[in-house]
């Protein structure tokens, strides 16, 4: 099973170098929010993807807080309801 745990990872060469050249790499890719930009920054949200879920988190805990976990199937529905309103 895949480390479902948001952050950063070292690449499998740094273990090769002693660790002297090592490359960081985001486990996850994550996005901020379009509509983040309006408010200044200050409210910002961020969303990742994994196969078969999205990760959602707030932008201002820079990778430190809580990531809310839902199926790709629920961010589907959820990013439709929003766009009808």
């Amino acid at each position: 099973m895949a480390d479902l745990t948001p952050g950063w990872r070292k690449s499998s060469h740094s273990v090769n170098s002693g660790g002297a050249n090592c490359v960081e790499v985001g486990a996850v890719p994550w996005r901020k929010s379009s509509h983040s930009v309006s408010s200044g920054g200050t409210n910002c949200v961020e969303a990742g993807s994994l196969p078969g879920q999205v990760l959602i988190r707030d932008t201002k805990d820079h990778g430190h807080g809580p990531v809310l976990r839902v199926s790709a199937r629920t961010w589907r529905a959820f990013t439709t309801a929003l766009r009808v309103q």
